[in-house]
């Protein structure tokens, strides 16, 4: 009997908060009162190993819910990252208000989004082997710290249903990791200004309701958020500068890395507009080319929006290719007053450049040229004898050039907001060549693009009529 005491105590770790140096903490604060939770390691445990000294990482995670007296949930499965500094930890806050809690579910998950510890509810099969089994009552006391002192047990080969769960899988996230870098960039694209790397809040929101706000420092940023979402919206804030809404999804979050991490642009000179910067992918974005060659072929799933004019080897005659793209702005407020739109393409290997075909001055009309779409097309339609109608009426004229960097930004805001354009349907922007056999053209990433970050993006500078 000794000996089976002995068992089952041996996955027992009572985690009770206090003072001791090496514990993580949560903190929960409003207004007027903070709850603080605090996890004190065993010596030895694997958390405390995880930990590095040079970095901060975010190697265990916090899932909690609590409710109120009424039973009426107040946090549902709010998931909060634990980030380890040295031998210690730093956590995240989230907002809560004044009055009586209960804590009604705590677990510890690992990297993996696995649950490594819990707390067991009242009632449940190991309930007995902690003296404070869930739920856990607590008050919010204006302008004072609230302890509550949770313990959890090691889950092991111990199902949900011992810990008076109903699972443990359906509710558990894997967090997401990503890297991003926030810089000031001047809103006139043609202004080749330094890089100034800077500060900024980002709130990361989901759809579901989670969201949570990161500080971002001067720097590349390892961010961790809730996984489990295809996109996520973002808010970038800076002070004296316009608020940008952005929307990335978790294709394009997973690509960015330490040496190549997501851009966030904050617009230097337009402090009174909001923004709104799109970038689909291959799923949510709309792109075709169409070809004088193939005429009744559809390249809806192509990897490069372009306008060239190339010889054609096994046909030895010249082959015209022009795209077509279209941006979904049901994002924007009914009340916006757009400003500005400026279209983002990059390339990664730009076509051969031909001196003898460009000479630089201002009366040499060389180039490509972005029009208005003003018939309908779909994307896994359109073909050469079946493309929309444009209109030339304020279209964008992009001239040959040589650059060190992989992309141009042009300014698109006379094919959204000018009187004669708008009074034509738009479904979107061809882009050709202007003469066609002239030059050999462009060749810019799709939306079908296999690197997220250099897919087609379109920034809409904009104000609210309200």
């Amino acid at each position: 009997m000794k000996t089976s005491i002995r068992l089952v105590y041996s996955f027992l770790v009572v985690l009770v908060l206090s003072g001791i140096s090496s514990c993580t903490k949560v903190t929960i604060e409003n207004r007027t009162g903070t709850a603080e939770f605090s996890l004190n390691l065993p010596s030895g445990s694997s958390l405390t190993k995880s930990a590095t000294a040079d970095s901060v990482v975010a190697s265990y995670q916090l899932l909690i819910s609590v409710e109120d007296t009424k039973g009426n949930a107040v946090l549902t499965d709010k998931l909060i990252p634990l980030y380890t500094f040295g031998t210690s930890f730093l956590s995240a806050k989230v907002e809560l208000a004044n009055g009586e809690f209960r804590l009604t579910k705590f677990m510890v998950l690992n990297t993996s989004g696995a649950v490594v510890y819990a707390t067991p509810v009242a009632g449940s099969p190991v309930a007995y082997l902690t003296s404070k089994p869930l739920p856990l009552t607590f008050n919010i006391v204006p302008a004072q710290v609230t302890s509550v002192l949770p313990e959890v047990l090691v889950v092991g080969d111990l199902s949900p249903s011992q810990f008076g769960y109903a699972t443990f899988g359906v509710q558990i996230i894997k967090p997401l990791e990503f890297w991003t870098e926030c810089i000031l960039g001047y809103d006139n694209p043609m202004i080749m200004a330094p890089i100034q790397i800077t500060n900024a809040k980002l709130t990361i929101s989901t759809n579901d309701g989670w969201s949570y706000t990161f500080n971002l420092t001067p720097t590349v940023n390892h961010l961790i958020i809730r996984g489990g979402s295809e996109k996520y919206n973002f808010l970038l804030e800076k002070e004296g500068y316009p608020v940008q809404k952005l929307e990335f999804t978790s294709v394009q979050l997973l690509a960015a890395t330490k040496e190549n991490p997501l851009i966030l642009k904050i617009l230097i000179g337009s402090s009174l507009n909001q923004v709104l910067f799109l970038q689909p992918d291959s799923v949510t974005g709309k792109d075709a080319m169409i070809s004088n060659i193939e005429p009744d072929k559809n390249f809806g799933a192509y990897k490069y929006f372009e306008a060239t004019n190339m010889s054609e080897p096994t046909l030895t005659v010249m082959r015209t290719n022009n795209s077509l793209i279209w941006f979904d702005l049901s994002k924007l407020p009914k009340s916006a007053i757009i400003k500005k739109v400026v279209l983002r393409l990059s390339y990664d290997l730009p076509i051969a450049w031909d001196s003898t075909i460009y000479a630089g001055t201002t009366n040499t009309k060389i180039g490509g040229r972005l029009q208005q779409i003003i018939e309908p097309w779909e994307e896994n339609g359109v073909t050469w004898n079946k493309q929309p109608k444009t209109t030339e009426a304020n279209q964008v004229f992009i001239p040959p050039f040589i650059r060190n960097v992989n992309f141009i930004e042009v300014d698109v805001t006379g094919l959204f907001v000018s009187a004669a354009a708008n009074l034509l349907p738009n479904y979107g922007m061809m882009f050709k060549l202007y003469p066609e056999q002239k030059f050999k053209g462009f060749r810019f990433a799709s939306s079908d693009f296999s690197v997220a970050t250099m897919r087609p993006g379109l920034t809409i500078q904009y104000t609210s009529s309200k």
